[in-house]
């Protein structure tokens, strides 16, 4: 057995946890962790009291990750990420599990519904641009904790339910969200609403019976 194992663990120092937290940020930037595993891991990181506890939450990373290694291939002649458009026309887009969310995508709901749950997906550079147009329809993000969010525009008859708590950590992958479109209702959310089950909910008209 490694002598290592029985030394005592030490104290971490705010100057490890800012490295590990970097390598963190980095390593999402990089597509290396989904935006959920990142929030996991930066939470972990912030509550961490001993230099173990710190290196095992970047021990399956390298130790040195270049910032914004954006991939070339999302990235058109002139050096300007490529846009992705989608389009829902009285229909329905939605997007989860494993996947990749280009540095700049646009989403146009026309009397439609766009449900976007960002929770597993990786991300192509430090910030990413998604413009959103909506003609009186229902557009729903899923934002990890961890990433800020920033969100601008709107219209006259729009309205928009944003329950996203601000990154506690400097330089956090940016969402920059820009609305715009005559009406409709934009959620952003950190997690997606739990589901009620039968049986709880007929526990719940009971009890306020």
């Amino acid at each position: 057995m490694d002598d290592a194992e029985h030394e005592p663990a030490i104290r971490a120092s705010d100057a490890e946890r800012e490295h590990v937290i970097d390598v963190l940020r980095h390593a999402v930037v990089d597509g290396r962790l989904t935006l959920e595993e990142f929030s996991d891991r930066i939470e972990s990181a912030q509550i961490a009291r001993t230099d173990r506890e710190l290196a095992v939450l970047a021990a399956d990373l390298p130790a040195e990750l270049e910032p914004d290694a954006w991939s070339g291939a999302a990235f058109g002649a002139t050096g300007v990420p490529q846009r992705d458009r989608h389009l829902a026309l009285c229909s329905r887009i939605e997007r989860r599990g494993y996947w990749e969310l280009p540095a700049r995508s646009e989403y146009r709901s026309l009397f439609g519904t766009i449900d976007l749950d960002l929770t597993q997906a990786r991300l192509v550079g430090h910030q990413t641009d998604i413009e959103i147009y909506n003609l009186f329809g229902t557009v729903t993000l899923i934002v990890p904790e961890g990433v800020e969010v920033s969100v601008s525009g709107g219209g006259a008859f729009a309205s928009q339910v944003i329950a996203h708590p601000a990154p506690r950590i400097r330089d956090a992958p940016r969402l920059n969200i820009h609305a715009r479109g005559p009406g409709g209702t934009l959620y952003i959310r950190s997690r997606r609403p739990a589901a009620t089950s039968l049986l709880e909910h007929l526990l719940g008209r009971h009890a306020g019976s």
